[in-house]
């Protein structure tokens, strides 16, 4: 993805280990993003220009006008809910949010992103990975 040299940029998902990811962005090898969805309150540990509102979903209990931009229908939301199943708004507003933005790699322990991770990956062309996976992989030297 990215050379060595460069900051990996990491969307974190509120069930990735955050503080093994602070620490992996105190020694400057990633740079860590969040949705500020207003549920999610450990956002806080993420600088506030990194944090992005989401993707308001007409339906969806967490995204309202006041906290979240509107996008049209051809945002990737619908299909990550097809894939995630019904009633997982806020992952699928993170998942929305990451592919939208671009970033490398999409942080997570949740078990619902991790059982589809393949179908995800392949999807959306996107890496999903946990805290220590990325840890492993940098302690290693293997590109990520």
């Amino acid at each position: 993805m990215k050379d060595r040299k460069s900051k990996l940029t990491v969307t974190w998902d509120p069930s990735a280990d955050l503080k093994i990811l602070r620490k992996l962005e105190r020694k400057g090898c990633v740079e860590l993003w969040a949705v500020n969805i207003e549920a999610v309150k450990t956002t806080k540990k993420i600088d506030a220009e990194r944090k992005r509102l989401p993707t308001m979903i007409i339906g969806s209990p967490l995204a309202t006008t006041g906290n979240a931009k509107i996008a049209s229908d051809e945002t990737p939301y619908k299909r990550i809910n097809a894939i995630l199943g019904r009633g997982h708004h806020a992952d699928a507003l993170h998942l929305e949010d990451h592919i939208v933005s671009g970033r490398d790699l999409f942080a997570t322990s949740d078990t619902d992103f991790l059982k589809h991770r393949e179908q995800l990956e392949v999807e959306f062309n996107i890496r999903i990975i946990t805290a220590q996976e990325i840890v492993e992989a940098l302690g290693d030297g293997v590109s990520i």
